[in-house]
C-alpha cells in the first residue's frame, strides 16, 4: 500500500452533553450522540477526508454495530481489507461532556482489542511497511504495540489514548518518531508539570518529535532544535471528543510529507479546528 497506515481501535461512540450545567446523580436534559469512533478509526477517517490514502488495521466484532462500522469505513474510503473480524461485541466508548463540550468522564469497553495479537500484527506488517507512515494508538495489548514498534520500517507516530494505557507507550518510547499525548498523559509519562518540560523529557527518552495537546490552550511542539507552544486560533461549543484524533491525523500527514515540527503542529490544529466546525454545523 501507499499512503498512511493506522493500527488501533475502532468502536461506537455514545456521547452525552447536558443542556445546562451537569447535575450529578440526576437525569440531565441534553443531547446524546451515537456515531462511529475509536482513536485509530477516527484518525483514519480524518486522513482519508483530507484526500490521503489510508488503511486501518483494527478488529471488528460480529454484531450489527460492527457491520455499521465497516460500512461507514468503506463509505469514507478507509481501506479495511486487512482488518480482523473476531467473535465478540463491538467496542464502545461512553463519554460525558459538560455544556461547553469538554469531556468530564468516559468509560471505554475496548476488550475486543485483545484480539489484536502479535500474530495478527506479524501477518500485516509487510502491508504497514509499504506505507509512508504508521499511526499507532495505545489500544492494542502491550505485546502487540511493542511488536509493531520493533518491526516498523516507516516513521511511527503514537497516540497515547489515555492515562490508563501509558504502560504501552512507555514500552516503545525510544522507537517512536513522534508522540501525541494530552497534557495529563504527558505529565504521567514524565513526572514533569510544565508542558515544555514534559516535551523535553520525552525527547530525552528517544522520541524525535513531541506534540502535546493542551486543549483550549493550543499545542506544545518540540524536537531537538526547538520547543514552543502554539495557541488555538478558534473555539466553539461542539463536543470535543474526536478533535484530538483530527489533530493526530494532521500531524501524521505533515510528518509523512516531511514538514517541519511547527508546520506539522499548525496543520494538525487546522484539522482539529475544521473537525470542530463541522461538528458544530452538523
Amino acid at each position: 500500500m501507499s499512503g498512511i497506515a493506522v493500527f488501533g481501535g475502532a468502536n461506537m461512540d455514545i456521547l452525552g452533553m447536558p443542556r445546562d450545567g451537569l447535575r450529578l446523580r440526576d437525569s440531565n436534559i441534553g443531547r446524546v450522540i451515537l456515531r462511529p469512533g475509536g482513536v485509530g478509526r477516527n484518525v483514519a477517517e480524518q486522513i482519508a477526508a483530507r484526500g490521503e490514502e489510508c488503511a486501518l488495521f483494527t478488529v471488528f466484532g460480529n454484531d450489527p454495530m460492527a457491520e455499521a462500522l465497516k460500512e461507514d469505513c468503506r463509505n469514507k474510503k478507509i481501506d479495511i481489507s486487512h482488518a480482523l473480524t473476531a467473535e465478540g461485541s463491538t467496542c464502545v466508548y461512553l463519554g460525558l461532556h459538560d455544556e461547553s463540550g469538554d469531556m468530564l468522564a468516559a468509560i471505554n469497553d475496548m476488550a475486543l482489542t485483545e484480539k489484536l495479537t502479535p500474530a495478527y500484527a506479524e501477518g500485516v506488517m509487510d502491508e504497514i511497511n509499504r506505507a509512508g507512515l504508521c499511526v499507532l494508538d495505545a489500544n492494542p495489548p502491550v505485546e502487540t504495540v511493542r511488536y509493531v514498534a520493533e518491526h516498523a520500517k516507516v516513521p511511527l507516530l503514537m497516540d497515547a489514548v489515555s492515562c490508563a494505557k501509558l504502560d504501552r507507550v512507555r514500552a516503545v518510547l525510544p522507537l517512536l518518531t513522534a508522540i501525541k499525548p494530552n497534557l495529563m498523559e504527558a505529565r504521567m509519562l514524565t513526572g514533569q508539570d510544565d508542558p515544555q518540560d514534559c516535551a523535553k523529557a520525552l525527547l530525552s527518552q528517544g522520541v524525535r518529535q513531541v506534540f502535546i495537546s493542551l486543549g483550549a490552550e493550543g499545542i506544545c511542539c518540540a524536537d531537538r532544535d526547538m520547543c514552543c507552544i502554539l495557541p488555538v486560533k478558534q473555539l466553539n461549543d461542539a463536543p470535543k471528543t474526536g478533535a484530538g484524533d483530527a489533530l493526530c491525523a494532521g500531524l501524521a500527514i505533515g510528518i509523512a510529507k516531511g514538514k517541519s515540527t511547527i508546520q506539522c503542529a499548525e496543520y494538525g490544529m487546522r484539522c482539529a479546528a475544521d473537525y470542530l466546525q463541522y461538528r458544530e454545523d452538523n
